[in-house]
């Protein structure tokens, strides 16, 4: 059973005429474009920290395992299309300054493909705003990189902040949505995190109540 805050922030998704309001093309160009005017000289990275870890969906010459300091993943955006619908929502991660560490991956894009790999990029991760783009520096193994990083914006009406289990529990287990299934989302990520060493049991324990429900 979903508290009262949770219930309106599906029922403001479900009032709506576009539950999950699009950016127009120009708006995704106009946000690329200006992340590329910032961008630091020499090699393009992205950083992945949810999806992105194990289905990158861009071309890249080199992959490494890196942490961002001072941010943390957590499922704290309401999905009313990649994992779910208006009135049943998904959740996914969302990247957010917080006291620790991210681990996640850091890629170096292919400059041979790079136009066509961003603009792909934004449309998958731009695709209604609740991400900005910004970027961070992440320390690697062979050293420190400047990456893209889609952090999540707290003021959109997507964030769903600072949920408790049994609220991802009840948002996770019957969601489905573009992509296919929430749980299937939480199950991919939960892997890939065990395949490359990252140690974060809050996720398996949601992904074991998850299972235990399904």
């Amino acid at each position: 059973m979903l508290v009262p805050r949770i219930l309106g922030l599906v029922s403001e998704l479900m009032q709506s005429r576009k539950p999950f309001i699009c950016l127009t093309d120009s708006a995704r160009r106009d946000s690329l474009c200006a992340t590329l005017e910032v961008a630091p000289h020499g090699d393009m990275w992205v950083f992945g920290y949810g999806s992105l870890m194990w289905n990158p969906e861009f071309s890249y010459v080199e992959r490494r395992v890196g942490t961002l300091v001072g941010y943390r993943r957590r499922l704290c955006v309401l999905s009313s299309r990649a994992r779910g619908t208006a009135e049943n929502p998904g959740l996914g991660l969302g990247l957010e300054p917080a006291e620790g560490e991210c681990w996640g991956i850091a890629y170096r894009l292919d400059l041979a493909m790079l136009d066509k790999d961003l603009n792909a990029l934004w449309d998958r991760e731009m695709t209604t705003g609740i991400y900005q783009p910004h970027w961070l520096p992440v320390t690697t193994v062979e050293g420190e990189v400047t990456a893209i990083a889609f952090v999540v914006d707290r003021n959109h009406r997507q964030y769903a902040g600072n949920l408790s289990q049994d609220e991802m529990v009840a948002l996770i287990v019957s969601a489905s949505g573009h992509y296919g299934p929430c749980h299937e989302y939480l199950a991919n990520t939960v892997r890939e995190l065990t395949a490359l060493g990252i140690n974060e049991p809050g996720f398996d324990t949601l992904l074991a109540r998850v299972n235990a429900q399904g």
